[in-house]
């Protein structure tokens, strides 16, 4: 995959899923912080002082600072996978899962990007229709567009937008915030009961970190390659910028969300606009910043995922090919809102923990231990021209131990009363089965070896 694989001259992106050309490589730790955190400050975001209404605020900043803890080693090794070798995380993946599992993989985080887009978009929706009525489907419709739009124009211009956006909403967010502390009396947000703490800190890892880490190495590929000269501070930077920038975002946006619900009834702060004659509308385009920031991370890693599903050997495509894929499936996850996806968040968070975390475990780890990114980028593109290279090994192992990690994770506790409250199950299933992965491969290795000297 030479450098002449990267983009033309278009007003659009036509990279596809090849390899980001050096000179492409541009994105510094700041604006990567800026991106994840905006991506991450949806309007969808308050919907966790919700979902743990009743823990009580301290309790809630705790539980963000240990789902932060536990999920940034991974997270932060996604992150500097990116770097390592610029290319997709569905293209990574074939060497762990095969061309076939991954494939596989990659159509179903196309339908899971799909429905962020769609749960965003149906808050946004509401948001709207409360603050001006009367437009029913209108406003739907026209956040669909904009996002599409948005993304239409792929990574470069997606970076700008955050940049230039980030003052503007925080502006309109502070609007509300101010509106809430100014107009309604302040009451603390206290427990209410017993926490359970392992449940929770799974359901904000599924909620947040964790399901944005395997796309880290989507947007960390335009970063700045790694040299043999840079500093471990440098390099550092690079790695914690995308897992703060998430968690920075859910811990003051969630806590909004639980202050508003304790305090007016409601967690969606945006909703307090409907009450504000000309405020309202300032706050309106603060909803409409938050949700694109949310939606553009979510539409562009699903449409980078169909891509690895249509094109496995990266070879150059039709330049209207990702702008068309954009726009076919923004309509469809516009039409998910629509029909109220939202309805259905805590089982579709449930879900996505217990096939994320393994999924993202078994990648960072065989990546590493494979040492895949010394190996050249041609072998993640290979066409398989049998069925056994679909899933050469270890794909057929990894496959095997992803799926047991989604059982194990929905499964149920399967531990002692007096540390199941304590326990983040759905992490510890996919560290469990990611240790047994581990473990069959050194197994393996051993016997190849053994099998070698005899």
């Amino acid at each position: 995959m030479s450098e002449s694989a990267g983009p033309e001259t278009h007003a659009f992106e036509t990279l596809g899923i090849a390899p980001v050309p050096d000179r492409e490589r541009k994105m510094r730790p700041g604006s990567l912080f800026v991106i994840w955190g905006l991506a991450s400050a949806s309007a969808t975001t308050p919907v966790i002082g919700l979902v743990l209404k009743g823990v009580g605020l301290s309790h809630f900043v705790w539980l963000n600072v240990l789902a932060l803890l536990i999920g940034l080693v991974p997270s932060m090794l996604l992150s500097h996978m990116g770097r390592q070798v610029p290319i997709i995380s569905m293209v990574m993946a074939r060497r762990t899962y095969g061309v076939g599992g991954a494939t596989l993989l990659a159509a179903l985080y196309t339908i899971v990007g799909a429905g962020w887009f769609g749960l965003n978009t149906d808050v946004g929706g509401q948001i709207l229709g409360a603050i001006f009525p009367g437009y029913g489907m209108t406003w739907y419709v026209l956040l669909g567009v904009v996002q599409i739009a948005l993304v239409f124009f792929g990574m470069e211009v997606l970076q700008k937008f955050y940049n230039y956006t980030a003052v503007v909403f925080l502006l309109c967010y502070g609007v509300l915030g101010y509106y809430l502390f100014t107009r309604y009396s302040f009451t603390m947000p206290v427990s209410k009961g017993a926490v359970d703490w392992g449940k929770d800190i799974d359901l904000i890892l599924s909620f947040s970190l964790l399901a944005w880490a395997y796309i880290f190495p989507t947007v960390t590929r335009f970063c700045v390659p790694p040299t043999p000269g840079e500093t471990s501070r440098a390099r550092a930077l690079y790695m914690l910028a995308p897992s703060i920038g998430v968690m920075a975002a859910v811990l003051v946006m969630g806590a909004l969300g639980l202050i508003a619900l304790q305090m007016t009834g409601d967690w969606n702060i945006a909703m307090l606009g409907k009450n504000l004659p000309v405020w309202g509308e300032i706050s309106a385009i603060g909803v409409i910043l938050a949700i694109a920031h949310c939606n553009a991370m979510n539409l562009y890693p699903a449409v980078t995922s169909f891509l690895a599903v249509i094109n496995v050997t990266g070879e150059k495509s039709h330049r209207m090919l990702q702008p068309s894929l954009v726009i076919v499936l923004g309509i469809f996850s516009t039409l998910l809102a629509i029909l109220g996806i939202l309805g259905f968040i805590e089982g579709f968070l449930s879900l996505l923990g217990s096939l994320l975390f393994p999924f993202s475990f078994i990648l960072v780890v065989d990546w590493f231990h494979g040492r895949y990114y010394a190996e050249p980028v041609s072998l993640f593109y290979r066409k398989a021209a049998r069925f056994t290279e679909w899933l050469a090994w270890p794909a057929p192992w990894a496959i095997a131990m992803l799926v047991c990690g989604v059982l194990l994770g929905q499964s149920g506790h399967r531990l002692p009363a007096s540390m199941e409250h304590f326990i983040p199950w759905q992490v510890c299933s996919a560290l469990i089965v990611t240790i047994v992965y581990y473990l069959g491969l050194r197994v393996a290795e051993q016997r190849i070896q053994l099998r070698k000297v005899a």
